[in-house]
């Protein structure tokens, strides 16, 4: 199987359980009565850290040095910039329940921070 294919399977893996994981943590927040950005917040940083260790070693198979490190934090503030101003804008709207808003948000993130990743964070992986 080619790398990028591979890759790419294996990035959808931790996807998976990165998403399941932010929306789960959201979910709670919310129940418990934090706004949507706090609970936005919260539950990406769960998501975040799963991803650095499962993306970095699981997916592109990347040592953890200095530079990826500060990639990722750097990539990540711009895809979880996408994913704020996606999310403000559909609750300001008002016309979508607040978790849906919350996935759309979450899928702007997810397609830039695959992209992100691939291109310029681990891209001596292909």
């Amino acid at each position: 199987m080619p790398l990028v294919v591979e890759q790419f399977l294996k990035y959808g893996l931790v996807g998976v359980m990165n998403t399941l994981i932010t929306l789960f943590v959201i979910a709670v927040l919310s129940y418990l009565g934090f706004s949507p950005v706090a609970s936005n917040i919260i539950g990406y940083a769960c998501g975040l850290l799963n991803s650095f260790i499962f993306n970095g070693r699981f997916t592109f198979a990347s040592s953890y040095n200095r530079r990826a490190v500060y990639r990722f934090l750097a990539g990540f503030a711009v895809a979880y910039g996408l994913n704020l101003v996606v999310l403000v804008a559909l609750t300001r709207q008002g016309e979508l329940p607040e978790m849906v808003s919350q996935v759309v948000a979450m899928v702007a993130y997810n397609v830039c921070f695959f992209l992100v990743m691939k291109f310029w964070i681990f891209e001596k992986d292909g």
